[in-house]
């Protein structure tokens, strides 16, 4: 299989040594993997395993000898369908990138990326948009409340959905009820 190949090409990879300098991007990047771990992962492994996945990335483009970048590959429209269909129909549920992968036929680690260049975002924002359009269609129906709504589309609480619902629409829940 063509994708375990090229990711097994990445264990044949040499690290550089440096006597000094550092690179700020995976500096950054390590130190948010950590708090998320401290943190007891509030934003869930999905997140986790994104950013592990571009932190292990740079760490082989940027800082191997061998290594000549990952395969440019993409997910068809069936699997992003399946995968589609296994988000809504897991909403209120915690979601793995493990599950994911395994709709996908790809390992953890190759499927972030491959997903990300198929659709534009990581899966973890991607979960997100789609639990966030759920919510906003519930809320705009007007027969549930913030605390329900936020339980059935798998927000933490009512204060994470309106989190989110502020970021993206840049307006509170009750704001958009309004509309």
């Amino acid at each position: 299989m063509r994708s375990q190949a090229a990711e097994g090409s990445a264990f044949e990879a040499e690290l550089i040594e440096r006597l000094f300098g550092y690179d700020q991007a995976l500096f950054d990047l390590a130190r948010s993997l950590a708090v998320e771990c401290a943190d007891g992962y509030p934003n869930g492994p999905l997140f986790w395993n994104g950013m592990a996945s571009t932190f292990i990335e740079g760490l082989l483009v940027r800082h191997t000898a061998k290594f000549k970048g990952l395969p440019r590959g993409r997910l068809d429209k069936q699997v992003l369908g399946r995968l589609r269909d296994y988000v809504v129909a897991h909403l209120d549920e915690r979601i793995e990138a493990g599950a994911l992968a395994r709709i996908a036929g790809r390992s953890p680690f190759h499927f972030t990326r491959v997903f990300a260049r198929s659709v534009g975002i990581t899966p973890y924002r991607y979960v997100v948009h789609l639990r966030l359009q759920r919510a906003l269609e519930l809320i705009r129906d007007g027969r549930h409340g913030l605390a329900e709504i936020a339980a059935a589309t798998g927000f933490a609480d009512q204060s994470h959905l309106s989190r989110w619902v502020r970021r993206v629409h840049g307006v509170s829940p009750t704001e958009l009820m309004a509309r």
